[in-house]
């Protein structure tokens, strides 16, 4: 095609005839009711800003401006006690449970990566290739691919691993294909899971390069504003440069830790205190792309992308609705390495309420006020550092099982027997998750649900473990919240046997730095705001999960919703106009 956009459905069969079914289902013909004819959005935007934590907008909002959060917070829908409704809260889940609706358990994407009996390999949550082995591979092709084969076995990138229809699959059956969607993230998979299957423009970051590539599942070379936006070498704008604090006048003291705390990380060459350089001789610019996306100037790298990309897509210009997907990693970099009570987590929100002011700005002035609703949420929140916990009296700590695992090993061995020289009872540990090799339990003649229970048991006596659960206690229906969360996410053919819980505050990683992925307030709490065209100003206190931003956002541009997707009760948020 003359656009280089690929015309082709690059789906395994049966999941695409399944996602087709469902939606067709699903589908809303016109409706000759009055309500039919009310004002809709011509621009859905779903943001979503990586590791902000919910309770960042009340405890920083004194320091925003009157355009950015506070505009959202006032003049939209702010829902105050939102929170995931599962257990291992990270990127990939994160953003595939707010594009679709559903839980890991039902959309298949359990964590960032997890591992393959099939391939007896991890796999990462966006790594694709179809049925014949086929890679798609990145457009434009790594410098080291040089030609047609070595690009075929470049990593290849794309939403197969996906299991559910999103919002923008939901919208293109909604508008024959008409409407537009565009999906944009530092990440790849902030960018691919939230696009769906058939984006019209679908890019992210190439760490290496400092530019935004694609792959060839969408299509064979990128669209010509990307190019663009690449050659003029936006992403080098930075270079040099110290991330100094953005308000001189805030005692940031004050509103959060010491700066230099113990337990921050140094970034990518960076060091633990203010002002943080942005790459100098003599770092190489991978290195100093490295910088960036750990600093808020990667934020306003992808801003920039996104303001052109509404201009070239013309997004909003016609009665057809379309879908801007926005996802800003660069909070969760500043987060993993300083912590959430750090100067620079603060001063990257500080940030942030600027560029959410900025986007809504340009959304006035390109779309037109009232001609757009907007949906703003986080993928996960974040734990504090251990060390900025202790000293308040909470029990926290870092741990790590790598000891444990050896020791399992042996005493699964004399219980059950020696396997054969090669063969291991643990297959292989992904995450919280354990898997067992399964093959040698069925040799052995050995109940699967047995070796998990003493596999489990063994697990929950460690330091810093709070509970270990089997696929048999998981099947239960009498579930306490948080085994409820961990059954949310676990996929049948995709989850380990094991689920190891860490205690609240504790961390299973290295010296420095911080992390994410448990049922705990601090990392499912998330904002969700909903602003714009027919939507009603309020807060709203009661508990919901971000899950129900599909469904908002499908009844706003009067489409149907994903199949299944989470709803909410739409009278106190939708004015009467657009309901």
């Amino acid at each position: 095609m003359g656009d280089g956009k690929m015309n082709r459905f690059v789906l395994p069969t049966a999941l695409a005839a399944t996602c087709l079914a469902v939606l067709t289902l699903g589908r809303v013909e016109a409706d000759p009711s009055p309500h039919s004819k009310a004002p809709r959005p011509r621009l859905a935007v779903l943001i979503f800003f990586d590791q902000l934590r919910g309770d960042f907008l009340t405890r920083w909002e004194p320091l925003f401006g009157e355009d950015g959060f506070k505009r959202l917070q006032r003049k939209g829908t702010w829902f105050t006690n939102c929170h995931y409704p599962y257990a291992l809260t990270v990127t990939g889940p994160g953003h595939a449970s707010v594009a679709t609706g559903r839980t890991p358990r039902e959309h298949g994407i359990i964590s960032n990566e997890w591992y393959d009996r099939q391939s007896q390999a991890s796999v990462n949550c966006v790594s694709f290739e179809d049925a014949a082995g086929e890679r798609f591979g990145r457009v434009p092709p790594p410098p080291q691919a040089s030609d047609a084969t070595d690009r075929k076995k470049a990593k290849g990138y794309g939403p197969a691993r996906l299991l559910a229809p999103t919002i923008a699959d939901a919208l293109k059956l909604g508008t024959a294909g008409r409407g537009k969607v565009v999906s944009l993230s530092f990440k790849d998979r902030g960018a691919i899971l939230p696009g769906g299957r058939q984006p019209d423009v679908c890019c992210w970051s190439d760490g290496s390069s400092g530019g935004f590539v694609t792959s060839l599942y969408y299509r064979e070379r990128l669209p010509d504003w990307v190019a663009a936006f690449n050659e003029e070498r936006v992403a080098d704008r930075w270079f040099g440069m110290m991330w100094e604090r953005l308000r001189p006048d805030v005692d940031y003291d004050r509103w959060t830790g010491d700066d230099h705390g113990e337990g921050e990380g140094t970034g990518a060459f960076q060091g633990r205190a203010f002002p943080h350089p942005l790459g100098f001789a003599p770092l190489s610019l991978q290195t100093y792309y490295g910088a960036l996306y750990n600093s808020p100037y990667g934020n306003e790298l992808l801003l920039e992308l996104a303001l052109r990309g509404i201009e070239a897509e013309k997004l909003g210009q016609d009665d057809e609705p379309d879908l801007l997907c926005l996802s800003f990693s660069c909070n969760d970099a500043v987060g993993h390495t300083w912590g959430p009570d750090s100067h620079e987590v603060l001063d990257a929100t500080l940030r942030t309420d600027r560029i959410v002011a900025r986007l809504l700005q340009n959304l006035d002035r390109l779309v037109g006020d009232n001609h757009y609703v907007v949906a703003l949420t986080a993928d996960h929140g974040v734990c504090p550092l251990p060390e900025a916990a202790r000293p308040l009296g909470i029990n926290s700590a870092r741990v790590t099982l790598g000891r444990a695992d050896a020791e399992l090993e042996r005493r699964l061995t004399a219980k059950f027997g020696s396997p054969s020289e090669k063969q291991r009872w643990i297959e292989s540990r992904s995450g919280p998750w354990y898997y067992l090799n399964l093959r040698l339990i069925e040799r052995l003649g050995l109940s699967s649900a047995e070796v998990e229970q003493v596999v489990a048991d063994f697990l929950a006596q460690q330091p810093g473990i709070e509970a270990a659960y089997t696929r048999e206690q998981l099947a239960r229906q009498d579930l306490d919240p948080h085994r409820a969360a961990v059954k949310n996410s676990t996929h049948a053919e995709r989850a380990g046997e094991v689920y190891v819980l860490h205690k609240p505050y504790h961390l299973v990683m290295g010296p420095v730095g911080t992390s994410h992925g448990s049922p705990y307030d601090y990392d499912t709490h998330v904002p969700l705001l909903l602003y714009g065209c027919g939507v009603r100003a309020g807060m709203r206190e009661e508990r919901i999960t971000p899950l129900a931003a599909a469904g908002l956002l499908a009844h706003s541009l009067g489409i149907s919703p994903p199949p299944e997707a989470e709803e909410l009760n739409l009278s106190d948020v939708f004015v009467e106009a657009n309901r």
